[in-house]
């Protein structure tokens, strides 16, 4: 009895392994979408976890008001968005306690009907020394100009 708990244990870990890698590993007949990172950091004056797409001027000039919310970010700033050439996407995270956060888009994927975003988002480590400070990571990209929509 308990030879065949330890089987249908494994088991079921094996498939959910598998099912978990299918699922995360995009299609072999699907492109990838070359990005430039415009700006990745970890004070933004966004708190809340969200995916935003700007693809106009006025939508850059309110996304860089609510962005930068008192915090040097001259990175971002320098930045010269060019509607007609970009489609800039941003990934942030909840708004943290401490420092040990981290969120970064690895690839873009190109699918026929949407663009589909693949982010590695980081946890503090157990025991790990933090500093007790305010963190809002995010990572903004930009990519060749799209209508097409953005999947997190």
């Amino acid at each position: 009895m308990r030879k065949e708990k330890i089987l249908l244990s494994s088991f079921l870990i094996l498939v959910i392994i598998i099912l978990s890698y299918t699922y995360f590993t995009p299609k072999k007949n699907v492109n990838t979408i070359e990005f430039e990172t415009i700006a990745k950091g970890q004070y933004s004056g966004i708190s809340e976890r969200t995916t935003i797409v700007i693809d106009t001027k006025e939508e850059w000039e309110i996304f860089l008001d609510r962005f930068v919310a008192n915090k040097d970010n001259s990175e971002i700033e320098k930045f010269i968005f060019e509607e007609d050439k970009y489609t800039i996407i941003t990934v942030t995270m909840h708004e943290n306690q401490t420092t040990g956060y981290d969120i970064e888009i690895r690839n873009i994927y190109d699918y026929p009907n949407y663009i589909k975003l693949d982010i590695i988002q980081e946890l503090p480590c157990a025991g790990c020394p933090l500093e007790e400070t305010i963190t809002r990571p995010y990572h903004i990209v930009a990519i060749p100009k799209t209508d097409k929509e953005v999947r997190r």
